[in-house]
C-alpha cells in the first residue's frame, strides 16, 4: 500500500494529539494531586471513592449523633447532681426538724422550696427540648396543680439516636424512671413536710428512709447514663478508627504517584517537542519537492 503524503500528516497529527493528551493527563495529576479525577479515569477506582465518600459522610452523621448524645447524657447526669443534694439537704431537714414542731415548721419552708427545685430540675431543657419527658419533649413533664399534687405528663419511652449502621445510644432516662418511679419524690417531700410540721416523728422517719431510697434511685440511673456515655466513647473510638482507614484506602484509590506524574509530564513534553520538530522537517520536504 502506497504512503502519501496526506497520510503522513494525519499519522503525525495522531502523535501530536496522543502526547498533549498524555501531557493533559500528567498535568492534571500534578496540579490535584489526584490520579483520578473523574470516573474514565479507573472506574473501579471510582466507584471505590464514590463509596468511600459515602461511608464518610455516613459516619460524620454517627459522630454529629454521638456528639449529641454525649452533650444531653452529661448535662441529665449533672441535673441528677444537683438533685442529689437537694435530697441529702432535705434529709438533714427532716432529721433536724425530728420531734421538734417550732423548727419543724421553720425548715418545712425550706423544703417545699427544695420541692420546687426538684420540680423545676425534672423540667430541664436542652437544645429547646425538655429530657425527662421520655419522648414528649415539647412540654413540661412535670406539673404542679394549685394544690400541689404533682403529675407526669410525659411517658415512658426511651430516646435513642442512631450512632451506626447497626447500633443505637439510649440519650435520656423518662422521668417516671427517677422522679415518680419506684419512689415519688414530690410526694416524699410533701408527706415530710407535713409530717415536720406536725412534729410527728414517725412521719419523718419514714420520710426520711423515702429519701434515702429515692437517692438510691437517682444513683441507679447516673449509673446508667454513665454507661451510656461509656458507650458513646467506645463508638466514637471506633468512628475514628474507620476514619483513619477510609482516608487511607481513599489515598491509594485516588492519589497519585507525584514522583511518575512529574516524570511522565517531562517524558511527554520532550516527546511532544521531537514530534513538532519531525513534522517540521516534513514540511521542510515537501516544500523542497514543490520546489523542484
Amino acid at each position: 500500500m502506497r504512503v502519501t503524503e496526506g497520510m503522513g500528516y494525519q499519522n503525525l497529527l495522531r502523535d501530536i494529539a496522543r502526547v498533549q493528551e498524555r501531557i493533559q493527563i500528567a498535568q492534571d495529576q500534578v496540579s490535584s494531586n489526584k490520579k483520578v479525577t473523574k470516573p474514565s479515569d479507573d472506574p473501579a477506582a471510582a466507584s471505590d471513592i464514590v463509596r468511600i465518600f459515602s461511608e464518610g459522610n455516613e459516619a460524620d452523621q454517627f459522630s454529629k449523633n454521638l456528639t449529641f448524645a454525649e452533650s444531653r447524657l452529661n448535662f441529665a447526669d449533672t441535673v441528677l447532681d444537683s438533685v442529689e443534694h437537694m435530697v441529702e439537704r432535705a434529709r438533714t431537714l427532716g432529721q433536724l426538724s425530728f420531734g421538734n414542731t417550732t423548727t419543724g415548721s421553720m425548715y418545712s419552708t425550706e423544703l417545699d422550696g427544695l420541692r420546687d427545685q426538684i420540680i423545676s430540675a425534672a423540667n430541664t431543657t436542652h437544645a429547646g427540648r425538655f429530657i425527662f419527658g421520655g419522648s414528649v419533649m415539647t412540654a413540661p413533664p412535670y406539673a404542679k396543680a394549685p394544690d400541689s399534687s404533682v403529675s407526669y405528663h410525659g411517658n415512658s419511652q426511651a430516646v435513642s439516636l442512631q450512632v451506626g449502621r447497626g447500633s443505637t445510644l439510649q440519650t435520656q432516662i423518662p422521668g417516671d424512671e427517677i422522679f415518680s418511679g419506684s419512689v415519688n419524690i414530690f410526694q416524699v417531700m410533701s408527706d415530710l413536710s407535713t409530717a415536720m410540721q406536725a412534729g410527728d416523728k414517725d412521719g419523718i422517719d419514714t420520710q426520711v428512709k423515702n429519701l434515702e431510697a429515692f437517692s438510691q434511685v437517682v444513683s441507679t440511673a447516673r449509673s446508667k447514663i454513665g454507661s451510656y456515655v461509656n458507650a458513646a466513647t467506645n463508638i466514637s473510638a471506633e468512628l475514628a478508627t474507620g476514619k483513619l482507614g477510609r482516608a487511607s484506602d481513599l489515598t491509594q484509590d485516588q492519589a497519585a504517584d507525584m514522583a511518575k506524574a512529574i516524570t511522565d509530564l517531562n517524558m511527554s513534553q520532550t516527546n511532544l517537542q521531537a514530534t513538532l520538530a519531525v513534522g517540521a522537517r516534513i514540511s521542510q520536504l515537501s516544500l523542497l519537492d514543490f520546489l523542484k
